[in-house]
């Protein structure tokens, strides 16, 4: 089959790889499409915390937000078939360590890998995949992931309904949490972006205000927007470090703030503290996405997705999806195989 080989930090090319094997508890893909994630350039260009040097001396297979076509079945399976439409998770959890019985999933200490999806064929864990909706098309059913992880970040966002959110960063996570949070009831949003074409869709898909934090007062257009007062719930979805600083000051008293991206390992933010404990703040933390996948599904249809996929790149030409990433004008790319 044909899938983007990684080998060695910076270098990614489509090549003929063998088709992975299945399990008898696994379910093998054909892929229709997987979406670029941000974790995905930083992996390849050697900064993911969590990936180990030694990882990079290895060929590896990268993609993780997958739809397509159920192709072979493990032989222990039930309850699939071949030819059904499905969105994928990129692991299972194996539901008998700790913290699967603890409520925590997402720390799974066995957890049950797939195989890398910029590719022709996937196999997955039986829990790993979700049978799409019939008003679900394969491209949208490419966000699932994606969209799971907005539902785990309005779930620790203590919305509530006629609240008020700040949401920095207009990518597709900070997108997905807009429109989630306006579902679950938030009645004024501000989105906070550097590029005018993601503030104009943030404006498009409900947000009240949108700002460029470098031209404007976001402090000001906060204070503005919700009487003086400060939001009560803040989302940082950026990844930049002075807006996750910045949160803080633009959360009102008894605010929830929570840090929906990933950033570098090393990195430090400076906390006021006395700041804290003055208005009585919450920060909270994204870490994938426990229990959220079902909701989500039930969410694609209801969601405004379409417009959040700018770009759908063949996979021979996968370094162009990472070089249209590197230049932040696209929102969801979508890899096709």
């Amino acid at each position: 089959m044909k899938a983007a080989v990684m080998r060695g930090i910076g270098n990614i090319k489509m090549e003929e790889v063998p088709e992975p094997e299945l399990g008898p508890n696994q379910i093998k893909v054909k892929i229709a499409y997987c979406g670029l994630c941000g974790t995905d350039p930083e992996n390849l260009e050697g900064r993911f915390g969590l990936v180990p040097p030694e990882a990079y001396k290895q060929p590896r297979i990268l993609g993780h937000e997958a739809s397509g076509t159920i192709a072979e079945i493990g032989k222990d399976i039930k309850g699939f078939r071949v030819g059904q439409r499905v969105a994928c998770n990129f692991s299972g959890a194996c539901g008998a360590c700790y913290y699967c019985r603890n409520k925590m999933e997402h720390f799974c200490q066995r957890r049950l890998p797939a195989s890398g999806s910029f590719a022709e064929y996937a196999v997955y864990p039986e829990s790993a995949i979700y049978i799409l909706p019939d008003d679900v098309s394969l491209e949208i059913g490419a966000l699932l992931e994606p969209t799971s992880v907005a539902v785990h970040a309005i779930d620790l966002a203590n919305i509530h309904t006629g609240g008020t959110v700040a949401i920095s960063g207009a990518g597709p996570i900070g997108l997905l949490c807009l429109e989630i949070a306006l579902k679950a009831g938030a009645a004024r949003a501000m989105v906070s972006e550097l590029i005018a074409e993601k503030r104009a869709l943030a404006k498009k898909l409900g947000a009240d205000v949108v700002v460029d934090p470098l031209k404007e007062d976001l402090l000001a257009a906060g204070k503005k927007l919700t009487e003086g007062r400060g939001f009560d719930t803040v989302i940082e979805a950026s990844g930049n470090l002075g807006a996750a600083k910045q949160a803080i000051s633009l959360a009102d008293n008894g605010g929830t703030i929570v840090w929906a991206a990933v950033y570098p390992k090393d990195s430090e933010i400076p906390v006021p503290p006395f700041l804290m404990y003055a208005k009585e703040l919450t920060i909270r933390c994204v870490w994938i996405s426990p229990y959220s996948f079902p909701r989500a599904l039930n969410l694609l249809s209801k969601l405004e997705l379409k417009p959040l996929i700018t770009d759908i790149v063949p996979l021979k030409d996968i370094p162009k999806a990472f070089e249209l990433h590197k230049k932040g004008k696209s929102i969801k790319i979508l890899i096709q195989p």
